[in-house]
């Protein structure tokens, strides 16, 4: 049975609230910065990253070459952004006027309904390779017995933590063209805390993915599906994204996460929540 309704009144996280009206998404530059060693220049350091490359378009993958969201079915533990809440209201805000000035010939934009950021990539149906599912399954398991599986041991998982998760925006992480807000627990104590939970959740459902000691906290707000016509449009684009992150700071300058969710999805357009991650 699925708990979407009273995860909203559980997460009850909220965030520093540092809220003002949103302006011209181009215009914030300077006005962002709340620390010389976050701040960027989307004018200028965007020429540093690297082009990007689309990859989640085709057969087996998560969108077709129009945007549309294909079947991609399998599980995963993700916070989803508190609805109402200043995280949920700057996250749709910021990206809705970066969509403004972008379009869509590009990027396939994700409904503000699945925003979240994942605490653990749980597993897919096109993924059955070892690491990527869990090694006491077989490969050919049906997805279905998976799921009860990773179920079961989650429902047991002591969640060992206390709650909120405080993370932060930070544009300084980009290393080439992305559609993701940027995430960094606010230091390094903080840092051990979810990384400490991905290694017992993944021990617990015997899931291990190859970048999973490198992997970086996000809220993906679309999907790259076509390149840019040109290295000036890219270029472009790099620039308002990394002023898009900043925003989020200036708006949001903590964000806090609740309980993660252990989720059942048909596509990355709706993930629906099956129980919460607690103490025990």
């Amino acid at each position: 049975m699925t708990t979407t309704a009273p995860r909203r009144t559980f997460l009850g996280w909220t965030g520093v609230s540092a809220l003002s009206a949103i302006g011209a998404i181009g215009a914030v530059g300077a006005a962002t910065s709340t620390s010389p060693a976050l701040a960027k220049n989307p004018a200028t350091d965007c020429g540093q990253l690297a082009l990007g490359k689309p990859s989640a378009t085709g057969p087996g993958t998560k969108y077709d070459a129009a945007g549309h969201a294909l079947n991609f079915p399998g599980n995963t533990l993700i916070c989803h952004l508190n609805q109402p809440g200043a995280t949920f209201t700057a996250l749709t805000d910021i990206a809705a006027a970066l969509r403004a000035q972008v379009g869509d010939n590009n990027l396939t934009w994700t409904p503000p309904s699945s925003y979240h950021m994942t605490v653990v990539d749980g597993v897919t149906n096109a993924g059955r390779r070892p690491g990527d599912w869990p090694h006491l399954l077989p490969l050919d398991a049906p997805l279905e017995d998976c799921n009860r599986y990773v179920a079961d041991k989650l429902r047991r998982f002591d969640l060992g933590m206390d709650l909120p998760i405080r993370m932060v925006a930070d544009e300084t992480l980009a290393t080439q063209t992305g559609t993701q807000f940027l995430l960094r627990p606010i230091d390094a104590a903080e840092n051990a805390r979810p990384r400490d939970l991905r290694n017992r959740i993944s021990q617990a459902i015997g899931v291990r993915h190859p970048n999973h000691d490198s992997y970086g906290f996000h809220i993906t707000f679309a999907y790259y599906i076509r390149p840019f016509a040109t290295v000036a449009e890219e270029r472009r684009y790099q620039s308002l994204w990394l002023t898009a992150i900043q925003e989020l700071r200036r708006r949001v300058p903590v964000i806090e996460m609740g309980a993660p969710e252990y989720c059942l999805f048909d596509s990355m357009n709706d993930f629906k929540t099956q129980f919460l991650l607690a103490r025990r």
